[in-house]
């Protein structure tokens, strides 16, 4: 296994604890800042915004500086945004903190996939990215585990001790590849890149199963509230931890999958039965029916993940490979932020989820028959086809 694979695996367990590093803490945090929920829920949600954001930006850069300084900026960026918030107990720096933290996981994060596309052995990028992504969830445990413990020295460890993790990756940053085997070439301008109807589709896809699970994920509890009368959402919190539980195992296990199955037969056929799943759930209405459908809903959008960057990988040329990956990131973060947004809308209007699965199934399935046309398995193997 080369060094790349294994600096990929350990920044997904570092990717782990540097975004989930807050959520163990929130009451211990929420005393200190003297923050309320809605100033608690910006501090949360800051990074993520600007992750996402940071999506197509983040691919032309690393098409532009190359992997191996790309990663040096993120690992920086990261360690200099998680040790910011322990210079003073402010909410403001911890905000600030959080916006820095962003700008480096949107560079990692795509510069990661970039170099495990490029350094993978051949057909088998899916698979490693998947790994890469899984093992996030793992890093989240650890950080669930072990920071409530580590912030009784102190509130500045919650923020030391992810800095520490990202200057200690840093160290290895220049055993890296300096550059991609892409040669003079000179990467797509991002017109080019949103003119590639492969890349188009391989968005949608991920939009709609990234979609799909971060929405059943981020409302698991009031969805089993809704099924189960008499129970609140705080007490079925747990289905939220073992929603995401079933997701981080889902891409693992999508990745070794794609040692022997094709991406395209998963690409196509976890559309379709998530299209299934989430029509079976705008149907049925029994808390002991929800649960499972839900879970398997979370293991299939999830378990399409390598699948569908193995696929992206395929869409365009090695020099502009960052920017095809940020505009597919882009759509997903979009898709997931929309369909989260719209399912909150949905309950509120109507009482009721059930709107919101009904909707996403008919759109699975026209982006399945979109897919079928575009996304075809050439006799290589290894190349998308672009009509």
């Amino acid at each position: 296994m080369n060094i790349e694979i294994v600096f990929a695996l350990l920044s997904g367990i570092n990717y782990g604890v540097i975004i989930m590093n807050l959520p163990p803490v929130l009451g211990e945090l929420m005393a200190l800042y003297g923050a309320s929920y809605t100033q608690i829920s910006i501090l949360l949600g800051m990074m993520l915004w600007v992750h996402s954001a940071m999506q197509i930006p983040a691919g032309l850069i690393v098409d532009r500086l190359g992997i191996r300084r790309t990663q040096a900026l993120s690992f920086l960026c990261m360690a200099l945004g998680s040790a910011l918030p322990a210079a003073a107990p402010s909410l403001a720096w911890a905000v600030g903190g959080r916006m820095i933290t962003g700008v480096g996981t949107g560079l990692g994060w795509l510069a990661t996939l970039k170099m495990l596309a490029l350094a993978a052995p051949e057909g088998r990028s899916g698979a490693y990215q998947a790994f890469f992504a899984g093992l996030f969830s793992l890093g989240g445990i650890l950080a669930f585990l072990l920071l409530p413990l580590i912030a009784r020295a102190g509130w500045q460890w919650i923020y030391w001790t992810p800095a520490i993790l990202c200057l200690i990756q840093l160290l290895f940053v220049p055993s890296l590849r300096a550059e991609s085997p892409a040669g003079d070439r000179l990467p797509l301008p991002l017109r080019r890149i949103a003119a590639i109807p492969a890349a188009w589709l391989v968005g949608i896809y991920h939009a709609i199963s990234y979609g799909a699970m971060m929405s059943l994920g981020n409302w698991i509890p009031s969805l089993l509230a809704e099924a189960s009368p008499g129970s609140g959402a705080v007490q079925l919190a747990w289905g939220g931890a073992l929603f995401m539980l079933v997701s981080g195992i889902g891409r693992i296990s999508g990745g070794f999958v794609l040692f022997r199955v094709s991406p395209y037969w998963i690409a196509h056929g976890s559309i379709l039965i998530l299209a299934l799943l989430t029509a079976a759930l705008a149907l049925v209405g029994q808390a002991g029916a929800v649960l499972p459908l839900a879970l398997l809903g979370a293991w299939f959008g999830s378990f399409v993940f390598g699948a569908i960057f193995q696929l992206a990988s395929r869409a365009g040329p090695p020099e502009s490979l960052g920017a095809v990956l940020g505009f597919v990131n882009f759509l997903a973060n979009l898709g997931a932020v929309l369909f989260t947004l719209a399912f909150g809308w949905v309950k509120d209007a109507f009482g009721s989820f059930a709107l919101g699965y009904a909707f996403i199934s008919p759109l699975a399935l026209l982006a399945l028959a979109a897919g079928l046309r575009v996304l075809r398995e050439e006799n290589d193997g290894e190349k998308t086809s672009v009509k």
